[in-house]
């Protein structure tokens, strides 16, 4: 692969399709947010790209951190000073060059346009960019090991 970042475009533009509603509006630990429950509040445009999700017990949300404190190169993780710095890319930290979050939740309900989710770390009001339903085989390293199989057909999942 030749590639180059000559080539890339210079802009990349994604439209939010919804919103989280938590309680949280201000950053804070993230173990306690993780354990609270949220509502992620689709355009109600999006209602039928919703069809089938309701098979699944896992979800990953992309968002945009549009309150994060801006990039810095080295970063505590988890903002615990007793823990050494590390490069923000291998962290979770939301002082990222392109603020973007994705988080695995835990799909509590699904009524309409709003799904409750529990495990979400995202700040009320953040902008929601997709969802994707979690899925062992692309999601997990027993995916990655399973795909080396030339045999290996993943099954119909809804977990």
């Amino acid at each position: 692969m030749n590639m180059s970042l000559e080539t890339q475009p210079e802009k990349v533009v994604y439209t939010p399709i919804g919103v989280v509603a938590s309680s949280f509006n201000e950053p804070g630990d993230p173990k306690t947010m993780r354990n609270a429950e949220s509502t992620l509040i689709l355009d109600e445009k999006y209602l039928g790209a919703l069809d089938g999700l309701d098979r699944y017990r896992y979800l990953l949300v992309i968002y945009h951190i549009d309150r994060s404190p801006g990039y810095r190169e080295r970063v505590h993780p988890m903002g615990d000073y007793s823990i050494p710095e590390r490069g923000v890319l291998a962290t979770r930290s939301p002082c990222r060059l392109n603020p973007l979050g994705i988080t695995l939740a835990e799909i509590l309900s699904i009524e309409g346009n709003k799904i409750r989710v529990i495990g979400l770390d995202a700040l009320n009001g953040t902008p929601i960019l997709d969802i994707k339903p979690y899925e062992e085989h692309f999601d997990s390293p027993v995916g990655i090991e399973r795909e080396r199989d030339p045999g290996y057909r993943p099954k119909e999942s809804a977990d």
